[in-house]
């Protein structure tokens, strides 16, 4: 018969055997060939967030640089939408409709995100005369998803 301090000691293996198991699974493995993108690399590209402003009497406010509807990374994850809108320097030299994929962000939500540069950025500190790759701003929802750490912060982009 099993005393009481074996038995505790048996609880307490199983329970160390079982978190070792959970954290040794719970990372996220950026390894998955799904989720990783192609291309060439632009590392340290700011990423930011904007959100589009229906009620505002400027078009550019909810409509992209070809005036379409923005598609926002909420409206893809709830399968409203095919792409995510990014905005980027269009007059750099990126043309419209430009596919990118920022492997962080496929991580996070553990799916591939596909972005499409179709807005125009509006950083006036930047003139360059070749395609400026230095910062990236992403279409959400809201006002308060543009406050989400995964969608401001440096990343890679592939383009």
């Amino acid at each position: 018969m099993i005393n009481i301090m074996e038995k505790r000691m048996l609880i307490f293996s199983c329970v160390v055997s079982f978190i070792s198991f959970i954290s040794a699974n719970s990372g996220i493995d950026t390894s998955r060939p799904e989720l990783s993108c192609s291309g060439r690399a632009h590392y340290n590209v700011t990423l930011a967030a904007y959100y589009p402003v229906f009620d505002s009497d400027n078009e550019s406010d909810y409509l992209d640089a070809r005036m379409k509807k923005l598609r926002t990374l909420q409206d893809y994850i709830d399968e409203r939408a095919e792409f995510v809108t990014v905005s980027m320097d269009l007059d750099s030299g990126i043309p419209y409709g430009t596919k990118l994929c920022i492997p962080e962000l496929n991580a996070k939500f553990l799916r591939k995100i596909p972005l499409e540069a179709r807005d125009k950025s509006h950083y006036n500190n930047v003139k360059t005369n070749s395609p400026d790759f230095s910062h990236v701003d992403i279409c959400v929802r809201t006002e308060e998803d543009t406050y989400d750490n995964s969608v401001n912060r440096v990343v890679t982009l592939y383009v």
